[in-house]
């Protein structure tokens, strides 16, 4: 059996599942575009679609159609993901395809585009042919669950960074209280209300709020804020960025949106406890029950948790050894690999084949 996979774009994140989990499985696949927001030191020589010519994208799509017997792509919105499920949907010989995602299940206000939605996604999630991957166990999968899919055909495929990269055995605290946050700096990303709360509830404390990130509003935010105790880092990639989750007390996460967050993959591997809002995708997971941080449901709040860890050394420790045994034992890319072997074999079942690969 043949598998090819589709991913967006080669994130380093990306790169790195490429790496531990296809290349070994022998799973090939390209990336829909070049060019990434999240770091990437992308050498890759494999083929990126927004370099092709109109034509060639469609017979390079056509042709992993025709050569596969399961396809992954990352999302289903984009054109990569619609045509192969056209093809699908009029040749008789059937494949499996897979729709990577970690869009949690929301409605939109307007009600046109309520219906198209529902539309659109009933029509693709019922179809026999298509499996839903899930980044999370709850809302995401309750995406699939909603829209028609049954439970056969949902997998978890846990959203994934290389643990390894952040791991410290024993975690050492910094002497002056570290609060981190790394992200866009964008207004979804509620970095501003973050501030206003830190300056609020620590301007005569030993602590400190380290911004790592660029966006439409680093200037503003910079020009407005920037202080002894607050401290815009900029953009900070591979060791530079590690060394900085390493060298936290706390990462802060006060997004008004935010589908997963793999910051929050990469704080709690660092052994950093979290204070997330409660709309971060990751919460249901990694946070909740799991004893590794807090979760606020308003700034307010949001302000007052940052003061309770910072004045409760034991719960900081406590947080951080669960932050990194969880990360270390269970959120890892044994549990990534669980849930795709899970799918494969349901494939190769359904199609008839003795072999996997």
């Amino acid at each position: 059996m043949k598998i090819f996979c589709y991913f967006i774009e080669p994130a380093s994140y990306t790169l790195d599942i490429a790496r531990n989990i296809h290349d070994k499985k022998r799973i090939n696949y390209c990336f829909v575009r070049s060019t990434t927001l999240a770091s990437s030191d992308s050498r890759s020589k494999k083929t990126f679609l927004d370099k092709l010519s109109f034509f060639k994208k469609i017979m390079f799509i056509f042709s992993q159609f025709r050569k596969n017997n399961f396809i992954i792509i990352n999302g289903y919105n984009n054109y990569p993901f619609v045509i192969t499920f056209l093809l699908n949907f009029f040749f008789s010989n059937k494949i499996f395809i897979a729709i990577d995602s970690d869009t949690q299940l929301s409605f939109p206000k307007n009600l046109l585009k309520r219906f198209v939605k529902w539309l659109y996604l009933s029509v693709i999630f019922r179809s026999e042919y298509v499996l839903g991957f899930a980044g999370g166990n709850y809302s995401h999968k309750d995406l699939f669950r909603y829209y028609g899919m049954t439970e056969d055909r949902i997998f978890l495929m846990p959203m994934m960074v290389d643990n390894s990269k952040f791991h410290q055995e024993d975690k050492l605290f910094p002497n002056r209280f570290t609060f981190l946050y790394v992200g866009r700096l964008v207004k979804h990303k509620n970095v501003e209300k973050l501030i206003q709360e830190f300056n609020k509830n620590f301007q005569r404390k030993d602590a400190v709020l380290k911004i790592i990130g660029s966006g439409d509003e680093e200037y503003y935010l910079s020009n407005k804020y920037s202080s002894d105790k607050v401290l815009f880092l900029g953009k900070l990639f591979n060791n530079d960025l590690t060394y900085e989750f390493k060298n936290a007390s706390c990462f802060v996460c006060p997004s008004d949106f935010e589908p997963w967050g793999l910051v929050i993959n990469e704080a709690l591997s660092s052994g950093l406890p979290v204070i997330t809002t409660s709309v971060v995708g990751a919460n249901n997971d990694l946070v909740k029950d799991k004893d590794t941080g807090m979760i606020a449901l308003d700034m307010n709040e949001f302000g007052d948790r940052m003061l309770e860890l910072y004045d409760d050394f034991d719960l900081l420790m406590r947080f951080s050894k669960n932050a990194s045994d969880l990360m270390k034992n269970s959120w890892n890319y044994g549990l990534y690999e669980k849930g795709l072997d899970e799918s494969i074999d349901k494939v190769v079942k359904e199609l008839g084949y003795l072999d996997k690969y």
